[in-house]
């Protein structure tokens, strides 16, 4: 493997574990302390949460496709016509349903509103998208 193609993957797989790690924690601990924080903080709490999901949406947007050229993807059905396929469209699928989550339930908790149900959501789609990598990487 060429060291491009290992920068590629190595970024790939650490923004992706950011953007799941900040969302599972920020659904496990923002619905118990939302009523205990200062607006200051919720407002960065939130505001980080979001440039996290941003930054990391937009290099696994360019990582991964680099990745699926490198794959193969690009040709004939290679994205409709296999399993492998249908999981790497499922985890693209995935990836902007957690984006938009992440975007309203910031926006949220910045204007003080309850965000729990969305940050659960997120929650869901995190580990959607982390079985989804297992299985890829399984060799599914």
């Amino acid at each position: 493997m060429a060291l491009t193609e290992t920068v590629v993957y190595a970024t790939h797989l650490l923004f992706a574990a950011l953007w799941t790690g900040s969302v599972l924690f920020a659904a496990l601990t923002l619905p118990g302390l939302s009523g205990e924080l200062p607006a200051t903080a919720r407002d960065a709490v939130a505001s980080r949460l979001r440039n996290v999901s941003r930054a990391s949406a937009l290099l696994l947007f360019l990582t991964g496709g680099y990745m699926l050229t490198l794959a193969g993807y690009t040709e004939g059905d290679a994205l409709t016509g296999t399993d492998r396929g249908l999981l790497v469209v499922a985890m693209v699928v995935l990836w902007f349903l957690l984006a938009g989550v992440v975007e309203v339930a910031g926006s949220r908790v910045e204007d003080g509103e309850d965000a729990t149900g969305l940050l659960y959501g997120g929650a869901l789609l995190s580990v959607l998208l982390l079985l989804d990598a297992g299985a890829l990487l399984g060799g599914i």
